[in-house]
């Protein structure tokens, strides 16, 4: 009976762990069923709409399809068009105005991201967000499109009233010596922080006035940092400076070095502080002032012109104080206890920039090219201008490979470089002009390379024929327009030299001969256009009467082809085009109206007295 009962009790405890085990699943069952039926009306619910609990922007989303979401984003965005915000700092405000920032929700991306919510991420967090928003709403900030450079250029006038630098530490140096000044913070706009603050109060409209976010900057030096840098100051301003050449003898006072210091900023492993040194350009100047008179100019190798030959005056050096030696030896005793502070002056060899044997081996021995054209002697002004414009030419030398711009070389033709106003074509008529004549030099330069064989780069003709200069081989340049470019296509140097006379100005290339013959031909010219009319009134003229002022020119085209030879094999092969415009002649048309003479009225006939002779006075001869 005993072991009965024991079975008894056995039985009775697995039928209730049986039964338990069987409740808990059955719960369990039920709440899977329950959350999966939650899952599965939720997903019907919700199938292609923005889920229930979603707000964009504090608009209500949830429950809505793609559509409707769209179009309550499209009334949106006309209320956003019209709204404004005030942006204040420190007592002064600045309105910003979402039309004018072109202040926009992105439609597209913001209805993805309302979508997105519960759908992007894992199967369970999805279950488990979608869950959540029935009980804790999520509200998700619009996308927002607007034009950036409106943004800064808005923002970048707010900064302008609101940016201050922060001002690092410093050394003055006054009558008692050196003394650090403070450094101050410095504060800017926090533009991303105000960018994103002006988007949404335009898109709630429910702030309308915003303070404008400031970062606080921090300078890179402090006071403290300035400590050894102050040191220094104060040891090289202490007591004057000797500086000695030979038997002579310079104090240089501690002003002078004071004005001579100079701070730089430098990084010294984590943190920034100031470099001690001397402005070397000043301390270089005023050695070269002391000893002016001490030492020997080097001279540069000279290519003269013997006839068609070159002739090279030698170089030879000089000497001169060792400036850089110096510089560094000021700098370093100014730095340090020493007293009296003494500094010796060496002297070092001076080579000239053109050596003997440089310009030996330049290979410019001789006349390669020459051209002259002639002009008027009696333009006085047209005549200096040439003659300037040849010295700034002349001595100009070329490198092989090397292109020569007439425009880069001569520069603007001004009033300080002592051109004067004379005749110069432009727009088709003749005007005084600053440099005028400048086309003569370059007609004449154009056709000293052309005989010379080199390659021409850049060349312009006149708007109008000119007949006194070579047909179709004048040339124009302006400052700033047509230039005149050719290039220095032979392995040796290239030498320009410019004489003039009051009548004609000579244009020369010397290097060394290269067996060069130069054929060409120039087309008859074509394409005529006669010269049109063109009347001015004349007052001073009779009506009708007709005076030709100014005759023009036809218009016409003339081809100049080139051909180049070296050592008798072709070098160069090119041709030149020169449309000519017209240029019209213009006549001068009387205007003034002459009146024709008056008659006098009829008279009848008169029988005429006998004259009567009074008698002469006394003394008095009849008339």
């Amino acid at each position: 009976m005993a072991e009965y009962a024991v079975a008894a009790k056995k039985d009775k405890k697995g039928i209730f762990h049986n039964t338990v085990i069987k409740s808990i699943a059955i719960i369990i069952g039920v709440i899977v069923i329950a959350v999966a039926g939650f899952a599965i009306i939720d997903t019907i619910l919700y199938a292609n709409k923005v889920h229930a609990g979603v707000t964009v922007g504090g608009m209500a989303a949830g429950g809505k399809d793609e559509a409707t979401l769209r179009h309550d984003l499209d009334v949106l965005n006309l209320k956003i068009a019209n709204q404004k915000a005030t942006i204040r700092y420190g007592g002064k405000t600045w309105t910003a105005n979402a039309k004018d920032l072109d202040v926009r929700i992105d439609i597209d991306k913001t209805v993805d991201k309302a979508f997105s919510v519960g759908r992007n991420r894992t199967l369970t967090k999805n279950a488990q967000k979608r869950a959540t928003l029935w009980f804790t709403p999520t509200n998700i900030e619009p996308i927002y499109a607007y034009n950036k450079e409106q943004f800064d250029r808005f923002e970048d006038i707010i900064a302008k009233s609101v940016d201050v630098a922060a001002q690092d530490a410093a050394i003055k140096i006054s009558e008692n010596g050196a003394v650090v000044t403070g450094s101050k913070d410095g504060k800017h706009v926090n533009k991303p922080v105000l960018t994103a603050e002006l988007l949404h109060a335009f898109s709630t409209n429910q702030k309308n006035s915003i303070e404008v976010p400031v970062k606080t900057t921090k300078p890179d030096i402090a006071g403290n940092d300035l400590s050894e840098a102050k040191k220094i100051v104060d040891q090289m301003i202490k007591v004057p400076l000797s500086l000695k050449y030979q038997d002579k003898q310079w104090q240089i006072p501690t002003d002078m070095i004071t004005n001579w210091i100079a701070f730089d900023k430098v990084r010294q492993g984590d943190h920034w502080t100031v470099d001690v040194s001397l402005n070397k350009d000043d301390v270089v100047s005023y050695i070269k002032e002391l000893t002016e008179g001490l030492t020997t100019e080097p001279k540069d190798a000279m290519f003269n012109i013997a006839g068609k030959t070159v002739v090279i005056a030698p170089s030879s050096q000089g000497t001169q104080i060792d400036v850089d030696k110096a510089f560094d030896a000021i700098t370093e005793i100014s730095k340090t206890t020493d007293d009296p502070k003494e500094v010796m002056l060496s002297t070092q060899t001076a080579e000239p920039k053109l050596t003997t044997q440089d310009a030996q081996n330049m290979g410019i021995k001789e006349q390669v090219s020459s051209f002259t054209t002639f002009f008027n002697a009696g333009q006085a002004s047209r005549v200096h201008n040439i003659q300037t414009l040849g010295r700034a030419l002349d001595g100009t030398i070329l490198a092989p490979g090397e292109t020569f711009s007439f425009n880069g070389k001569i520069g603007p033709r001004t009033a300080e470089k002592g051109y004067q106003e004379a005749p110069a074509i432009v727009n088709g008529e003749l005007v005084p002009t600053l440099g005028g004549g400048v086309c003569q030099v370059a007609t004449t330069l154009f056709n000293t390379i052309f005989f010379g064989g080199y390659e021409v780069v850049e060349r312009h003709n006149h708007s109008f024929f000119i007949s006194h200069y070579p047909t179709g081989r004048d040339a124009t340049v302006s400052f700033g327009g047509p230039d005149l470019k050719f290039k220095n296509n032979f392995e040796q140097y290239t030498l320009i030299k410019t004489s003039t006379t009051t009548g004609s100005i000579t244009i020369s290339f010397y290097s060394t001969n290269q067996n060069i013959k130069v054929d060409y031909t120039t087309s008859g010219p074509s394409n005529f256009k006669p010269a049109p009319e063109k009347r001015q009134d004349d007052p001073s003229l009779a009506k009708g009467t007709r005076k030709v002022f100014d005759k023009g020119i036809s218009g016409r085209d003339v081809t100049v082809n080139r051909t180049v030879t070296k050592d008798g094999a072709e070098f160069l092969k090119d041709k030149f085009f020169s449309r000519y415009d017209p240029k019209p002649t213009v006549v001068k048309v009387g205007t003034e109206v002459v009146a024709a003479p008056v008659t006098p009225p009829a008279t009848p006939p008169t029988t005429n007295p006998t004259p009567v002779i009074p008698p002469a006075a006394p003394g008095s001869t009849p008339q």
